[in-house]
């Protein structure tokens, strides 16, 4: 059974900033008026990588009011999180740190081409500059 507050560790096979673009164009995709909505961030804490579902960051930053937020995390997301994960593998640009983490499933989530990026606005439902290391 996953922990939805477990955050999966990676190890980086290329630049970070190659990472964190890929994921930008990952996720929920409208196509009818040409909006990504990311699912997955690159977080980095004490010279640590791990992705994490945009829901999982709202549990570690704090909200207005000072009290970490609660991003309600459903095994779909965690799911949806882990074939990113295995996506980013397959594409030699991560290693997974205990492959235990994922088990087979089928969520589904799409890709948007760089290429095509250019035609989509990408929305983040989450900052992560507002979780610091």
């Amino acid at each position: 059974m996953y922990q939805t507050n477990r955050l999966l560790e990676v190890k980086l096979l290329v630049d970070p900033n190659v990472i964190k673009e890929t994921l930008s164009r990952i996720g929920i995709v409208d196509k009818k008026n040409k909006i990504i909505y990311q699912s997955c961030h690159l977080l980095k804490q004490f010279d640590t990588y791990y992705l994490v579902h945009f829901k999982q960051l709202f549990t570690l930053a704090p909200n207005k009011n000072g009290y970490h937020g609660f991003g309600n995390v459903s095994l779909e997301d965690i799911e949806r999180r882990n074939s990113i994960a295995l996506w980013l593998t397959k594409w030699h640009m991560i290693s997974i740190n205990d492959m235990n983490e994922i088990i087979p499933h089928r969520t589904k989530f799409d890709i948007v081409s760089h290429n095509e990026a250019v035609n989509y606005k990408k929305v983040r439902k989450f900052n992560i500059n507002n979780i610091s290391e």
